[in-house]
């Protein structure tokens, strides 16, 4: 087997059109199993920690874990139910090896435009059978722009742990939205001010992507995406590694400074 996985000459032409690549067959059966393995395990682990306070931030509910660093997203109709971590790499030792993966990190090598790659965060989507709710349209870069000077590079490799369709809330995208800049947002004050505006987007560009689990797709910032509501009798269930340039500093570290600049703004 080789182990250069870069993009090949057509998927850098692809990524250039549509702005994403997809890799059906990236991680066989048994490596699904161990990586889904870790994954219920920290869900676990985490639903197991002292509960504080969850906050309704846009159209989703946080709970901030300062000890562990970490965000768990909580699902807003079903507050007992995990619907993300953010970041996670560092709280599992597994996770963290496999975010390492040259599978993942030589494609994402062609998107951020450097050889030499570091992890940006971490995310765990977790929608679990008949409950498990949306990820809204929206585009990664808003999110990231005001923390980091290189957020435009910053590339992401989703990993789909189970198979994919839009019954079980696949990802959608809108091929060519990558070339369009930073889309119309909600008029509104806070974290939602983030969201893309459904009401000034033309929706019926999204394409699902419908796969089967063990595939990858990657893509950059500024791609739009979302994913609905989970209606099957199945988990659905994805990790996404994002990466940036070696030498910049994590979103953890990014987020506490942030949080100790608002202190000390406050006091």
């Amino acid at each position: 087997m080789t182990s250069d996985f870069r993009l090949d000459p057509r998927e850098r032409a692809e990524l250039d059109a549509r702005g994403y690549v997809v890799r059906h067959g990236v991680f066989d059966a048994d490596e699904l199993g161990a990586i889904a393995s870790a994954c219920e395990a920290l869900v676990t682990r985490l639903e197991a920690e002292r509960r504080h306070t969850k906050h309704r931030l846009g159209s989703y509910m946080f709970e901030l874990q300062r000890r562990l660093d970490t965000i768990i997203k909580w699902e807003p109709e079903h507050p007992e139910l995990v619907q993300g971590i953010e970041p996670f790499a560092h709280l599992s030792e597994e996770l963290c090896r496999w975010g390492l993966d040259a599978r993942l990190l030589d494609p994402c090598k062609g998107i951020v435009g450097d050889d030499k790659l570091a992890l940006f965060t971490e995310k765990l989507n977790v929608k679990r059978a008949r409950k498990g709710g949306k990820i809204i349209l929206h585009q990664d870069f808003p999110y990231w722009s005001d923390l980091t000077p290189i957020a435009s590079r910053v590339a992401t490799a989703m990993i789909f742990l189970d198979d994919a369709n839009l019954n079980n809330g696949c990802l959608e995208v809108v091929p060519g939205s990558h070339r369009e800049g930073v889309q119309s947002r909600l008029k509104v004050d806070g974290f939602g001010a983030l969201e893309m505006d459904p009401e000034r987007y033309d929706q019926s560009r999204l394409l699902p992507l419908e796969v089967p689990a063990g595939t990858v797709a990657y893509f950059g910032a500024f791609l739009v995406h979302r994913s609905l509501f989970n209606h099957s009798d199945a988990d659905r269930r994805a990790l996404l590694y994002s990466y940036q340039p070696t030498g910049h500093p994590h979103l953890r570290e990014l987020t506490r400074r942030g949080a100790e600049q608002r202190s000390s703004t406050s006091s």
